[in-house]
This record gives C-alpha cells, structure tokens and sequence, in this order.
C-alpha cells in the first residue's frame, strides 16, 4: 500500500488485538495510529524490525480515540520506542487515571467494575501527549475533529498521499456505517460527525474496523454520507466544530 514514492508508506500492522494499527510514513514523519488492545505493542515493534524499520525512528503514536482496542497498548509502545503520544485535546483526560466517568453506554460500564480489572480495560498513559486540535497536522496527516463516538474522536487525511483514516468516526464492517448507540459517548453527535469528513479528496480509506477501499474512497463515501443527511452542508477542516 504505497503510492509513487517508495519511501512513503501506509500499511495495516498484523497481529495487532482490537481495532485495525496502521503504519504511516509520509514526508513529514512516521506514525502509528491506533495501536490496538493492551499487549498488542509487542506485534507493532515485531512489525517495524520484520521490515528492517529501527523503533527508534517512529516519531508519533497517533489515537484517533481513546478507547481501549485503539489506545490500550499506546504507552507501552511509546516506552519501547520513544515515540510520542497525540490525542485529541478533548480525549486527553481519559487517559488519565482521574479520567472523567463515562455515560453509560458499554464503554461507561468500565467505571463500575473493580478497581484492578477497570485498569485493565481502560487506558491510563503516564505521560503528557501532545494534544491535537481541529485542522492542525502531525507528520502531514490533518486531523478532522469529530466528535460523538467519544469527545476527541479524530479522523486524519493526508492530500499529499491521497489517504483518510477514518478512526471508528466510519467504520466498515458490513459496508459503510456508523458506531452504534452502545459504543457512543454521543449518539446524536456521532451520528453527525461523519459529515465533517464530506468534500475532503482522497483515493484511499482506511478505517479502524472493517477493509479498506483503495480506489475512489471519497466517492463512495461522500454518496454514503449524502444518503444518510442530503441537508447537510460540507464543512472544511479549517473550520472549528461546534
């Protein structure tokens, strides 16, 4: 999964538990997003030294949310690596061992269990992560603030590579759709969040759960999100959402 230029790279990372890793290198740095479940840095770091890519070189940890199948394993990663930690400004305090209680939704159940299994299933980072706003970039990619899923959820394009990864903003399961409302922090916000990534371009997109689309991605998605609210209107990733 490459475009002209061998030296830039996105790739799904095997082994990985919970949502889909991916790899990035662009011409403005490399990347992982979304590193998946608790334990799952020892497939990220077999990944980067079967393709002869020294851990050392990785610049950023990128979570497009912090929920555990994307984040669980982030600090651990970073530890090995010394990478650094990105997050949306607004999911910043989940990690957090004082994190804010959740609404309870199947991730909000997490602030009613036991103490030592609740550390198990939410992510707590022991460092300070660099905090990511709407229509700022990291190593080239662009963040699109969507906020529903959970407060900071993120999407990150790059025009450069021609590339979208939606995060669990989209997902691609059972073809195109959207979270449920189990898994939401916000339904009614999720169910809107996916408009924000309407009349951005790109070829390919490369979602946290289900296949990529590697030819026309932004067709076939922009005519999802037309079907799913024809009134909305595009908004531009320069722009702040409410």
């Amino acid at each position: 999964m490459s475009n002209a230029n061998n030296d830039h790279v996105i790739q799904p990372i095997p082994g990985v538990r919970g949502a889909q890793a991916y790899f990035y290198r662009g011409a403005d740095g490399t990347a992982v997003v979304d590193p998946g479940y608790t334990g799952s840095s020892r497939a990220v770091l077999r990944f980067l030294t079967e393709r002869r890519i020294n851990p050392k070189d990785l610049e950023w940890v990128i979570l497009t949310h912090h929920h555990i199948d994307h984040a669980g394993t982030a600090f651990a990663l970073c530890e090995a690596t010394g990478a650094r930690l990105a997050v949306h400004r607004d999911d910043a305090p989940y990690l957090r061992a004082t994190r804010p209680r959740e609404r309870m939704t199947l991730w909000g159940m997490a602030d009613w269990l036991p103490p030592r299994l609740a550390a198990y299933v939410v992510t707590c980072a022991g460092c300070e992560p660099r905090l990511l706003e709407h229509g700022e970039t990291i190593a080239g990619l662009t963040v699109v603030h969507g906020p529903g899923h959970t407060p900071g959820s993120i999407g990150l394009w790059s025009a450069t590579e021609s590339a979208l990864f939606t995060g669990d903003i989209l997902n691609n399961e059972r073809g195109l759709g959207m979270p449920p409302w189990s898994v939401n922090h916000s339904h009614k916000k999720a169910r809107l969040a996916p408009q924000r990534l309407r009349g951005l371009r790109y070829e390919r997109a490369f979602f946290g759960h289900g296949p990529a689309i590697m030819e026309a991605a932004d067709r076939r998605i922009d005519a999802f999100l037309r079907r799913q609210n024809p009134q909305t209107d595009v908004v531009s990733v320069t722009d702040r959402p409410g």
